[in-house]
């Protein structure tokens, strides 16, 4: 498996390939309205055809900076420890060439989705709007200051790489699809989307590899982590949402955001992580009674 997406690197990459052409179409949505978690309150219900516009442009940058953070603070990390050698089993010429061509894959992305936030920044007047960190990096970032060892810490990145990889191709699907937003934006999606559906493989190859090395106590710390960023890959992110919607004086944001509060910080039903069930039961993650309690815990498995 990492023989043969090292070698097609090349041939797929979309960083070998011609950019995209951007291009403005002023009477399409930058994202769609389907996924903003408070797309059926009542405040948004009443808000003019301009602010839902905006609220949805703000959407579209909000997409494009959680990719930013996702790539620069979780993959690519994780992705040095590799190459450093610092990681149990992952050591090969395959393991180590898959990583460096990955790495630049992840960069590329971030290039393209700048590229991406600075056209719709520039058309739309949102030139000032700052987008605050995410919880799914805060979350890790608060695990990581708990670890005692360093070897936990890289394990902990690790793990939420995997997870992070693994969804992204989902979180990446209904835009890259979609007819009723830009069409560059569309494209930008759908370029990432195609590069992200070789990484979730070869993340899951280099987690098997990984956990195959560990003694008893490194594998019990990891299958205790690993069900943990599925739940922060599913945070809806509603302190970002009330920032941004304050920056754009949207009346009665706390109220509304309030409201989706209610329902929970996160939403598991928008992933399907049945893939890191099946992952954790092929390397032999689920044997132990603490590791079930684990992903019991966090809700993924009764």
């Amino acid at each position: 498996m990492l023989e043969r997406l090292a070698t097609s690197w090349p041939r797929r990459a979309y960083v070998k390939k011609q950019e995209l052409e951007p291009f403005f179409e002023s009477d399409k949505e930058d994202f769609l309205e389907s996924l903003l978690p408070f797309r059926h309150l009542p405040q948004y219900q009443a808000c003019s055809p301009e602010l839902r516009s905006r609220v949805l442009s703000c959407g579209w940058l909000m997409y494009n900076a959680k990719t930013v953070q996702i790539e620069t603070e979780i993959v690519n990390p994780a992705c040095l420890d590799i190459i450093k050698g610092a990681m149990p089993g992952l050591c090969s010429a395959d393991s180590q060439k898959a990583v460096c061509e990955t790495m630049v894959d992840e960069v590329y992305h971030v290039h393209l989705v700048e590229q991406a936030s600075r056209l719709t920044r520039g058309r739309r007047g949102l030139d000032g709007i700052v987008i605050p960190r995410f919880n799914l990096v805060r979350h890790m970032q608060e695990r990581l200051q708990g670890c005692s060892e360093p070897w936990q810490g890289r394990m902990i990145q690790f793990a939420t790489a995997v997870v992070s990889e693994i969804f992204i191709s989902d979180y990446l699907h209904l835009l890259s699809e979609s007819q009723e937003i830009q069409s560059f934006n569309r494209m930008t999606v759908a370029a990432h989307r195609h590069d992200e559906m070789v990484h979730s493989p070869l993340f899951k190859s280099l987690a098997q590899l990984f956990s195959h090395e560990l003694t008893e106590q490194q594998r019990a710390v990891f299958a205790d982590v690993l069900p943990e960023p599925v739940v922060w890959f599913a945070d809806r992110e509603l302190d970002i949402w009330l920032s941004l919607l304050r920056q754009i004086g949207f009346p009665q944001a706390e109220e509304m955001i309030q409201e989706c509060r209610s329902a929970g910080a996160a939403d598991l039903t928008t992933l399907d992580y049945s893939q890191i069930v099946t992952l954790a039961e092929e390397i032999g993650l689920l044997d132990s009674a603490a590791a079930r309690d684990s992903f019991s815990r966090q809700g993924l498995i009764a």
